[in-house]
């Protein structure tokens, strides 16, 4: 069977009809995966005018090689739009309502996923008590640097930066501040980081629950919006519920619901090991969509590949978020 290489040089010489130009010469191709359980291979696409039109034409013109050509037995194509000329950066809140949830590997597999739509991504690891967006970069050793005015520069890794309160203490040491310092923490990092480059996304890791870091964003980011993380398990998806009821309360608004470790799957059964309906229990809640449902996969690396089952479906949260933002 064909590898995913050889599939995008097939396609490469497609051309957008609004833009007479061929998938490579458009950067068009943003990703391929192949699903091997249902022979069907996976793309996303990035056209100028997203078009009925256009959808039908380029859906035939991929379907002819990938299925008539190549012998796949189906495909499923997510066509994006291209960005404006809009050069704002937007702000996405990742919190929960307790800790435990994966709240941040959501956020450093999500950034992933939309670098991997070819967005400018940054983390603003602002979990001050529990960071831990270093470890699961693989990040731990590194140093914050400054200049001569007192502001960072970020850390960067596969293109995505990200600064964390992990920087600025001592190895396995734990950061004590009170509120005014939490402030001045949050201030560093978004007022006085020089980020590389212009930013599409800053997606910020919170602490879990409701506490003055929540609070304090409507200072450093009015238009942010916040999608919510919670597990299955009943307990989890009441505290994320008040979580949820807090960010409206101060005017932030709530996008979407991500269940995390929702099943574990072992020879395509699925296994429900934290019980079932948490999300949409949020969700329904919140009068929001449960965006995914995310499984359990034991694995050393917090980073999911994305020709994984996992990374394609970040990949699915992240066209679904970009679709709402």
């Amino acid at each position: 069977m064909s590898s995913i290489s050889e599939i995008k040089q097939k396609i490469k010489h497609l051309v957008d009809p609004t833009t007479k130009l061929t998938f490579q010469e458009y950067k068009a191709i943003k990703h391929v995966g192949i699903d091997e359980e249902t022979d069907t291979v996976v793309f996303v696409i990035e056209i100028k005018e997203k078009t009925p039109e256009v959808i039908k034409q380029l859906t035939r013109d991929i379907a002819k090689i990938v299925k008539i050509d190549m012998g796949y037995k189906g495909i499923k194509i997510d066509f994006v739009q291209s960005k404006s000329d809009d050069k704002t950066a937007k702000t996405l809140l990742i919190a929960s309502g307790k800790g435990g949830v994966g709240k941040s590997t959501v956020t450093a597999n999500l950034a992933y996923a939309l670098m991997r739509l070819n967005k400018r991504v940054a983390i603003i690891d602002a979990d001050v008590y529990g960071a831990n967006m270093p470890k699961i970069l693989k990040a731990t050793d590194h140093t914050l640097l400054g200049n001569n005015d007192g502001k960072l520069y970020p850390f960067e890794k596969d293109g995505i930066q990200m600064v964390s309160t992990e920087y600025l203490v001592e190895k396995n040491r734990a950061l004590m501040l009170r509120g005014p310092m939490l402030n001045k923490v949050l201030k560093l990092f978004f007022e006085e980081t020089l980020w590389k480059g212009e930013i599409d996304f800053f997606l910020v890791d919170l602490p879990p629950g409701t506490g003055d870091i929540m609070i304090d964003m409507k200072d450093f980011a009015k238009d942010a919006k916040m999608l919510i993380v919670t597990t299955p398990q009943e307990n989890a998806a009441h505290i994320a519920i008040k979580a949820g009821y807090a960010a409206k309360d101060l005017n932030h608004e709530v996008i979407g619901v991500v269940e995390n470790m929702s099943y574990f799957e072992v020879n395509g059964e699925k296994h429900y090991i934290f019980g079932k309906g948490g999300g949409k229990t949020v969700a329904d809640e919140l009068l929001v969509e449960l965006l995914e449902e995310l499984p359990i996969v034991p694995s050393d690396n917090s980073i999911y590949a994305e020709t994984d089952i996992a990374g394609m479906q970040y990949l699915n949260l992240a066209n679904k978020i970009l679709k709402l933002l």
